[in-house]
């Protein structure tokens, strides 16, 4: 008696397990803003990146404020060397972080703006160069650890050197995460001291990085700034990348157009599996009952 109504009722349940829908779970995705912009985050008002060092040129980093407490006051970072080669790799990292997910206009274009000062010679093939071991200027825009797009600057001059450099965004360059993608941009270059004629009048190796300073300036500077006339420069001095950074809403509608999806692995099966036991469980009935019908 008991084991006949036990087999409608697996039966039953089974049927009723194979209409149910295995529904998706779906991914939440991280804010585009968290709370206020702290002046060195950036939005849609502050987008341009500042850099900002120290005199011996490492550490540099920026943020999208155009004032930093801990700059050089000389408003640049250098390095030189008077014999030899001078191998300069350096990059300033976004300080602090982002802290929040930003997305850039497609379309658009993100400038590097920086001022140069170039000595020696860095030219292949000539001079101290001459065994192929000098590298031109690259630049690198950094995402986090890994570098998105670099470029080479050949035939720059001994000197102060403008650099503009305008990149393209591209549809792999709109998305930028808090968690890795935080912007950088890296220097390298390897250069080496200059002979004079017989061995006279030769030149050390330098390499200069003008920063983002209050005393680069199209106007009479502040006097709390000590400014002098080594610091003393144009606007145009100070380092800078452009980007254009979307406001929030339009942010969060291109990065949250195609949410993510994940579906649980095997939870139909795991869903029938514990259905069918439910059912032979719930169909069971202690043996003492049992024994007790078959008795009557």
């Amino acid at each position: 008696m008991a084991r006949a109504y036990r087999t409608p009722l697996i039966a039953l349940l089974t049927a009723i397990l194979l209409t149910l829908p295995v529904t998706a779970q779906p991914l939440t995705s991280a804010p585009i803003m968290q709370g206020a912009n702290s002046g060195e985050q950036p939005d849609d008002v502050n987008s341009t990146f500042y850099l900002f060092g120290r005199e011996t040129g490492t550490p540099c980093w920026g943020h999208y404020n155009n004032t930093d407490e801990d700059t050089s006051r000389l408003g640049y970072g250098e390095e030189e060397k008077t014999s030899g080669q001078l191998s300069i790799d350096w990059t300033c990292r976004m300080d602090p972080v982002l802290d929040h997910n930003i997305a850039l206009e497609e379309g658009q274009t993100i400038r590097i703006h920086v001022i140069i000062d170039l000595e020696g010679e860095w030219e292949n093939g000539q001079g101290n160069c001459q065994n192929n071991d000098c590298e031109n200027l690259n630049i690198s825009l950094m995402r986090g650890g890994k570098t998105a797009i670099t470029q080479e600057f050949n035939g720059l001059s001994g000197g102060e050197n403008t650099i503009d450099w305008d990149i393209p965004v591209t549809e792999d360059l709109v998305p930028w995460n808090k968690s890795e993608d935080s912007p950088a941009i890296r220097f390298t270059w390897i250069g080496a001291t200059q002979s004079g004629l017989f061995g006279f009048g030769g030149s050390n190796v330098k390499f200069r990085l003008y920063h983002t300073h209050p005393c680069h300036s199209d106007e009479t500077p502040p006097a709390e700034a000590e400014c002098d006339s080594e610091t003393e420069k144009p606007a145009s001095y100070n380092g800078t990348m452009l980007m254009p950074v979307l406001a929030a809403e339009a942010a969060e509608e291109i990065l949250s157009n195609e949410p993510l999806v994940e579906e649980t692995p095997g939870f139909g099966a795991l869903a029938g599996i514990s259905t069918l036991m439910a059912a032979a469980w719930f169909g069971r009935r202690p043996k003492s009952e049992e024994s007790d019908e078959e008795e009557v």
